[in-house]
């Protein structure tokens, strides 16, 4: 059964049971119970704003449900208490109010009467009359009872009735009042204030209830037992003292934990781990809360509604930030997948340079992007994923660089020995043919050692210069089939794209360099006189700048070569 089915059940019976003040201390624990119980699902478990399954769902409908049950029988308990207690503080003002009379005419009695007999039985009438009233309130108790004692003591020993008591009575009384001394004694040793508060308020009344004992004994059994009584509130007094004492150190250690939980729970916080640490610390000092013990009742609600206001406060701006975090995720998973696809098409790239540089600013521009919420793990595994497939290869190429590139080498010289020996045919269009599947297949073989590359490109250009002299073929010609050669070259790769894009950038970058030279070129000729040493520098100018253009029609003619070269591969 758990907490709401038995709070329901026991409710229930409380409601039922005809003196409900028995069961107020059960009730109040039990409500506790249920808030404690309560508050540890809102702050411990999951919320409505969680995902939830079905049964989880129904299980907070059929909770919410019941809680309202419970709240309509607390409700009724609470007011059917409240009446009780006001019935019997009323019953408790009345029971003063009648006391209070009896004690006047106790007053007269003691005072004025002087028939023995008379005031026997007058006596007697107060001290039933007495016993026939019901209790007072705690507070009251001793006052009015300490009157009623020295009444009775004034009775005793202001008026001479020993003469008329018998000499057994007054043995008797010494044996109970003896006994009363003696239970007072032994309730020293009990553990329990509240029963050594009630048997302590019997006895009293019964010491009162005893008649007089012998008069040469008065003094010392009377110092005996009020010692005991004595001693006996002394230990009730220290109690409560302590009890307040530990009260007011519970209430210091409870607010010093809410000064702590501000702290934490009135700060915001910009990221996902402060967040998450903060309510980890927010979560101890809950813990801590529960360790300590109760506070004074007039400031337990005070301290509790305070301390979890903050917790209000603290998760509302939580719920705020997780809430913006999402909207904001949506727009990070587009960028970062853009950033995926980029290094996708990067990763099998082997420009390492250009390439380590557009990757490094991928991954900068990563960190750049806030958290991609749920998504963020699975994005960031896939684009790690292209990184390292990138700088592994990268890796592979240069631990295995030397030999690779000596055994291009090996197949690049064995080539140009091939194109060296090559004999034409009659046919010059299928020779020029065979020339240019010499270029691709030279463009195809990888790097050579640096310090031969120059060489080797020159032994290479000057095999085939030697074939396409013989045949006639002009050197825009060649220029042309030497850079498509390089194009079928770039085209045959896997990341032929990215290849293409970078040569073109690179064309494009030569083009300006090029454009602000001859710009520089034909501004310095302003400068220049008509001297003769002017004339030979101004003419040294026009040649660069010649050669400059010459080269700029070349880069463009490349380009023009590329766009045609990216149609046909469409």
């Amino acid at each position: 059964m758990n907490i709401r089915e038995e709070i329901l059940q026991k409710f229930e019976e409380f409601l039922n049971n005809p003196n409900i003040l028995e069961v107020s201390r059960q009730a109040s624990a039990l409500i506790r119970d249920y808030k404690s119980a309560k508050s540890d699902e809102k702050y411990l478990g999951k919320s409505l704003d969680d995902e939830l399954t079905d049964e989880e769902r129904a299980e907070f409908v059929e909770r919410d449900k019941k809680d309202t049950q419970i709240d309509k029988l607390i409700q009724a308990f609470t007011e059917k208490r409240a009446e009780a207690r006001q019935k019997l503080e009323d019953v408790y003002k009345k029971n003063f109010i009648a006391k209070k009379n009896i004690l006047k005419d106790f007053v007269d009695l003691v005072q004025n009467e002087e028939n023995i007999g008379a005031a026997f039985t007058k006596r007697k009438e107060i001290q039933e009359r007495w016993a026939a009233i019901g209790a007072v309130a705690s507070d009251k108790f001793e006052e009015i009872q300490k009157e009623y004692s020295r009444l009775n003591d004034a009775f005793s020993y202001n008026i001479d009735l020993y003469k008329a008591i018998k000499d057994h009575d007054l043995k008797r009384n010494f044996s109970l009042k003896n006994q009363v001394i003696h239970s007072l004694k032994e309730l020293a040793n009990e553990p329990s204030i509240k029963k050594t508060q009630e048997e302590l308020n019997l006895l009293m009344s019964k010491w009162d209830e005893i008649g007089p004992t012998f008069q040469e004994e008065w003094d010392k059994i009377k110092d005996a037992y009020w010692s005991a009584v004595t001693e006996l509130r002394e230990k009730i007094s220290n109690f409560y003292k302590d009890q307040r004492d530990k009260l007011s150190k519970n209430l210091e250690e409870k607010q010093s934990l809410i000064e702590q939980a501000k702290e934490v729970g009135t700060k915001t916080f910009s990221s996902i781990k402060e967040w998450n640490e903060s309510s980890d610390k927010l979560k101890q000092l809950q813990e801590q809360w529960k360790k300590v013990g109760p506070v004074m009742r007039e400031k337990n609600e005070e301290v509790w509604t305070e301390f979890r206001s903050i917790y209000d406060d603290y998760y509302a701006k939580k719920k705020l930030y997780f809430k913006e975090l999402r909207s904001k995720s949506d727009e990070f998973v587009k960028r970062k997948k853009a950033i995926i696809a980029k290094a996708e098409e990067l990763k099998m790239s082997d420009l390492w340079k250009e390439t380590t540089r557009d990757i490094i600013n991928l991954q900068k521009q990563w960190k750049e992007i806030g958290h991609a919420g749920k998504a963020e793990q699975k994005l960031w595994q896939d684009f790690r994923s292209a990184c390292d497939h990138f700088f592994n290869n990268k890796k592979d190429f240069f631990d295995n660089r030397e030999s690779r590139e000596e055994e291009n080498l090996k197949q690049k010289e064995s080539l140009i020995e091939k194109i060296a020996g090559f004999i034409p045919g009659d046919n010059a269009k299928e020779a020029v043919e065979k020339l240019k599947e010499f270029s691709s297949q030279f463009n195809d073989i990888g790097n050579v050692p640096f310090k031969v590359k120059d060489k080797v490109y020159k032994a290479y250009k000057n095999a085939l210069d030697k074939h396409y002299d013989k045949l006639k073929v002009d050197k825009t010609e060649r220029e042309n089939m030497f850079f498509k050669g390089k194009l079928d070259g770039l085209f045959s790769k896997s990341n032929a794209e990215s290849l293409i894009k970078q040569e073109k950038d690179k064309l494009k970058r030569k083009l300006t360099s090029l454009s602000s030279e001859i710009m520089q070129y034909e501004n310095n000729m302003g400068f220049f006189g008509n001297s003769k040493g002017a004339e030979s520098m101004l003419g040294d100018i026009k040649k660069k700048i010649s050669k400059a253009k010459n080269e700029m029609d070349s880069i463009k003619n490349k380009l023009k070569l590329i766009n045609q070269s990216a149609k046909k591969q469409k």
